[in-house]
């Protein structure tokens, strides 16, 4: 469950909340510093605001923080382009509330943050996601933009607020952003693994992977598209999209089913479309004519060398026929052949992340040549309602 599409490895320093925001200044004690830094955010000079989406010069600085701190100590790190996270949080998500925030000391912007409210399930929680540029962590930052996400969650009677992150394995233990949420009462809820598959991937042993699981789902269609999903498809394709939260590991975290409809889909689809983005979704139809497994890949116009593999999911009366090396299998073939000549020279790698505990996944995902890069994990903290 990523509230930006799993792509972002969300939480690389402070972050942000959903929701209208109004101008608040707030409290921030007052400590001594090294010469080399500017004096620290105090309550008369720091205030955190919404963004200005119209201001090209403000969302231009708000997206430099967001990348910085994604980026700290992620060689590897994928982001959103500047156009593709100005679309989307001028327009929002058709199923969840995202907004943006900037902390301000006197004119300049020294901190951003965003949060994601779902609108029709899952309403008790709340993901957040302060950012601090490197060089102005340890200055109280984060933790004030941090304190006004959470304040306006609690506002939207959210309980549950969750940070995820990303960062390196030798650092899992004691990584600033591991201290700096446990410092803030969220505990590790979960733990996933990103991990990157190198292309292009050997056609020879694709076809040999989907040959050996074609043995085993007689009667099934296994089809993919790199546009608009057939209007045939997709009710059945939203019913089985909604159970990924409730039948993926996800640790402690307690997920309801979630609400995607026909138009969420739609409208998802179409924001890539405007995002530059290109989705390749591998379907695979039972014999009644029900998508019961699926699989997302991800081509960003503006972040080679990146492709990313998103959702995948068996439903769970359609498991053991080796349906997720299926569509994965036959979902790489598709992109291969979309790719062209930007197979393995602008398009290198494809990224991914699993729960640690998924097992069965991740071996299909091993299996296939992707190998672990980085842990990614989420923190939760309760509040009383």
């Amino acid at each position: 469950m990523g509230r930006l599409r799993a792509d972002v490895g969300a939480g690389a320093g402070v972050g942000a909340a959903p929701g209208q925001a109004t101008a608040a200044r707030l409290r921030c004690p007052r400590k001594s510093v090294g010469t080399q830094h500017r004096r620290l955010p105090t309550v008369e000079a720091m205030q955190i605001r919404p963004v200005e989406l119209d201001d090209d010069a403000e969302f231009r600085r708000f997206h430099e923080v967001m990348d910085s701190a994604e980026r700290f100590e992620r060689p590897l790190a994928g982001m959103w382009s500047l156009e593709e996270a100005r679309i989307l949080f001028t327009e929002g998500d058709p199923a969840e509330h995202v907004w943006g925030v900037v902390a301000v000391d006197g004119d300049e912007i020294v901190g951003a943050g965003m949060a994601s409210l779902p609108k029709h399930d899952n309403r008790h929680m709340a993901w957040v996601m302060p950012w601090v540029e490197p060089q102005r962590r340890r200055r109280g930052i984060g933790s004030v933009v941090l304190e006004h996400l959470l304040e306006r969650c609690r506002a939207e009677r959210r309980t549950h607020h969750i940070i995820e992150t990303s960062y390196p394995f030798e650092r899992r233990d004691d990584h600033p952003y591991r201290q700096f949420a446990e410092k803030h009462g969220f505990t590790l809820a979960n733990t996933e693994i990103r991990r990157h598959l190198p292309l292009p991937v050997d056609e020879a042993e694709l076809d040999r992977l989907i040959a050996d699981s074609a043995a085993h789902h007689e009667g099934y269609c296994i089809v993919s598209f790199d546009g608009p999903i057939p209007d045939d498809l997709v009710d059945s394709l939203c019913r089985t999209k909604s159970q990924l939260g409730v039948d993926a590991p996800t640790g402690t975290l307690d997920f309801e089913e979630e609400r995607i409809d026909r138009d969420v889909l739609r409208e998802r689809e179409a924001q890539l479309r405007r995002q530059g983005r290109t989705m390749i979704s591998t379907l695979a139809v039972a014999p009644d004519g029900e998508v019961v497994a699926y699989n997302d890949l991800v081509i960003p116009r503006d972040d080679p060398p990146n492709v990313y593999q998103w959702g995948t999911l068996v439903r769970r009366d359609h498991r053991g026929h080796r349906l997720g090396m299926a569509v994965k299998a036959r979902g790489l073939k598709q992109l291969q052949a979309h790719l062209g000549d930007a197979l393995g020279t602008t398009r290198t790698r494809i990224s991914t992340c699993n729960a640690e505990q998924n097992a069965h996944m991740v071996g299909i995902n091993e299996r296939l040549g992707f190998r672990p890069v980085e842990v990614s994990p989420c923190f939760l903290r309760v509040d009383a309602s």
